[in-house]
């Protein structure tokens, strides 16, 4: 692992440790501007922090050895974003207000329709590898992760892959949609199902890996 990717390591600590400098602060003096601080503490200061992180390094699909001892921007975006997989209960605030949360997602960088429902339950560990079309459902406790790590040969395979959830796509209670996974409109996943790395899902309700076809 890279100087860099240790440096990240920190990122949690740190972000943590400001949440709580501005809860004392609204300990302190509780007034509205210091209530508002630990509101940009939580949300908006790793939300800002990404946005320019991805700017320098931008997170892309495809597969690399994490392993390797290079730089793996995956690996600190997602020390930026700890918190919330750590704490999923964070987000689930958001969920509440219709709208916020998918406008939360468009902000992290994925692309996410108009009216979607997302259930309080629902964890998406990769908040800017999402599509997501208009009117989709999310179940309780469903899960969205676009990537995964594979042991191959002494090497640590990351693959990254952006999970795409079609119109009027249900992604059923406690199912996880794995990388690479895409779901055609008005597809149903079914409660409980782990569905596998680059699973196609289509309208016809047959599955299948996807396939490149020259020409």
């Amino acid at each position: 692992m890279s100087w860099k990717s240790k440096l990240f390591n920190l990122f949690p600590l740190f972000h943590i440790l400001l949440i709580l400098v501005c809860i004392y602060h609204f300990v302190l003096n509780p007034n509205p501007l210091s209530f508002v601080s630990i509101f940009l503490g939580i949300y908006i200061f790793p939300l800002l922090c990404f946005r320019l992180f991805v700017i320098l390094y931008p997170i892309n699909e495809g597969e690399s050895d994490i392993f390797g001892g290079g730089f793996s921007p995956w690996w600190a975006g997602h020390q930026i974003q700890l918190l919330f997989v750590a704490m999923p209960r964070l987000e689930s605030l958001l969920i509440i207000i219709p709208g916020l949360y998918s406008l939360w997602l468009r902000c992290w960088g994925s692309k996410i329709g108009k009216q979607v429902y997302w259930t309080p339950g629902v964890v998406n560990y990769d908040r800017n590898l999402l599509e997501v079309g208009d009117n989709a459902i999310f179940g309780e406790r469903s899960l969205t992760v676009a990537h995964v790590i594979t042991p191959k040969k002494g090497k640590g395979i990351l693959k990254i892959a952006k999970v795409r959830v079609g119109n009027r796509a249900f992604v059923g209670a406690g199912s996880v949609l794995s990388p690479g996974v895409t779901m055609d409109e008005k597809t149903f996943v079914r409660a409980g199902s782990n569905v596998f790395p680059d699973t196609h899902i289509r309208k016809d309700g047959h599955t299948g890996k996807i396939v490149e076809v020259d020409g």
